[in-house]
């Protein structure tokens, strides 16, 4: 391979095209990474080429290199060196009008990252990399659903399986495998994964550990008798189901959905996803609640939302206080615990939610 652009560049890239992985392809066993980065003229070629594939401002195009001689950067290029030996299907040849280079494979763009964001950022990328949606900037709620050949980038048992593959001391692998613990596939927007963690990731990393939370699952719900005078039941899909059991040992799920218009956009779309909100609501076993861009945009009424969340799952308040609730330690627990939970919702719904 000439070049093979990796870390944010690759993500970006990733992220926004098809998957170049069709089902039935095998895995490429190219593995000779490049010595030294391309010549500048070939470098601003390839940018030009991925610029519309890039975040807005992007100057400089990440690759890799494999000897440390040739690890020079340049205006255009931000060489990262890589001597480990990689497992076969580390990298896709591809091409973009006609330019011909490698990119790295989901799954190896996951540990990369692992080495360059923090470790919630890291969970929003996993979120990412196997869920059912495209960016794109040009469709309301800036993605598209991936579908037909267009699957998923990767899924948890893949990124799993291709980080045990890898050498025991592999840079960053431990923290990779510790980040894909609170990964979850199926994402249908970045808003919906961003949900997703805030609700479900545990008080240390500034989730509300409400429950146990899945993408998009299948929900069997009773909808009352047919003509026969049998049950009948109907399969519901809402965005995010949490499961937690309360105080007495009793099994809650709440479904919860985010806005259509601003997720999943059109009007045929949203038509559908308020026929769902009205088949779900009256189920007394199955709390369903539904979330605009309003509630999640709006921090109080965000934190208001999701007490309802805790109090249909029949969950105390968190983080559980010992002895006198107004003792210094437990003042201090609280507002710990406030301001991790403001930063998650800052970075992954809020103003400084990143840019995949």
């Amino acid at each position: 391979m000439r070049v093979c652009i990796s870390h944010q560049t690759a993500l970006s890239y990733l992220l926004r095209v098809p998957n170049l992985r069709r089902p039935g392809d095998r895995p490429s066993r190219a593995s000779a990474i490049p010595e030294a980065v391309v010549a500048a003229p070939e470098a601003r070629k390839l940018l030009s080429t991925l610029e519309s594939y890039l975040p807005e401002g992007c100057e400089r195009l990440d690759v890799l290199v494999s000897s440390a001689a040739g690890r020079r950067d340049t205006k255009t290029v931000l060489a990262h060196l890589c001597t480990t030996t990689l497992p076969t299907g580390s990298f896709i040849p591809t091409d973009a009008m006609g330019v011909e280079f490698h990119v790295c494979a989901s799954e190896l763009v996951f540990l990369q990252m692992a080495g360059e964001v923090e470790f919630d950022h890291l969970v929003y990328i996993g979120f990412a990399l196997c869920s059912a949606f495209r960016l794109d900037s040009w469709e309301p709620g800036g993605c598209v659903r991936r579908e037909g050949y267009d699957a998923p980038l990767t899924t948890v048992d893949r990124l799993r399986a291709y980080l045990e593959r890898l050498p025991e001391g592999t840079r960053n692998r431990a923290v990779a495998l510790r980040a894909l613990r609170y990964v979850r596939p199926g994402a249908r927007s970045p808003r919906e994964a961003g949900l997703a963690m805030v609700i479900g990731l545990p008080l240390s990393l500034g989730g509300h550990a409400l429950g146990e939370t899945s993408m998009n699952p299948e929900v069997r719900v009773y909808d009352g008798i047919d003509a026969r005078g049998e049950p009948r039941w109907v399969t519901r899909i809402p965005d995010i189901l949490v499961v937690a059991r309360d105080r007495v040992g009793r099994e809650r799920r709440v479904g919860v959905d985010y806005d259509a218009k601003s997720t999943h956009g059109g009007p045929v779309r949203a038509q559908r996803d308020v026929d769902r909100r009205n088949l779900l609501a009256p189920v007394p076993t199955f709390t369903h609640i539904t979330l605009g861009s309003a509630q999640v945009d709006d921090y109080v009424a965000f934190c208001r939302e999701l007490d309802r969340i805790r109090r249909a799952l029949g969950q105390r308040r968190k983080p559980r206080l010992v002895g006198n609730p107004d003792s210094a330690r437990n003042r201090r627990l609280v507002a710990t615990t406030r301001s991790r939970q403001f930063d998650l919702w800052n970075r992954v719904l809020g103003a400084e939610c990143p840019l995949l």
